[in-house]
């Protein structure tokens, strides 16, 4: 699951994940999200910090807290390295600044998936 408020971003990394085969879907809140995982089994969330009803570091801790196996990978154009330290307290499993690479964000959950060094 891709939960950022940055639709073009969010649909643009949705779709470069399913041109590469893997089943991805975007939502645009926090709030979506957490409904979603109720109805959805995800392998895991890209999970942007700032959203506009909960934060993103809200959404981890509840995230975690209901799937402690779940895998995030936190992506932020604004997160600064203090946000980033308490991501990973949390149960991140990686953080990275907007833009991001999809190679690296996708190793996280699945390594060596991807092929080519691909910037969303």
């Amino acid at each position: 699951m891709i939960v950022d408020d940055e639709k073009k971003i969010a649909d643009a990394m949705t779709e470069r994940l399913r041109i590469r085969g893997i089943d991805a879907v975007a939502v645009y809140s926090g709030r979506s999200a957490l409904q979603l995982l109720r109805k959805k089994t995800f392998d895991g969330i890209v999970l942007d910090l700032r959203l506009p009803d909960i934060d993103g570091i809200e959404v981890l801790k509840r995230t975690m807290k209901e799937y402690p196996k779940m895998k995030v990978v936190i992506l932020s154009g604004h997160g600064t390295d203090q946000e980033f330290q308490r991501c990973m307290k949390h149960g991140a499993k990686a953080c990275f600044h907007k833009p991001a690479n999809l190679f690296k964000i996708t190793n996280v959950f699945c390594e060596g998936y991807l092929k080519d060094d691909e910037d969303i």
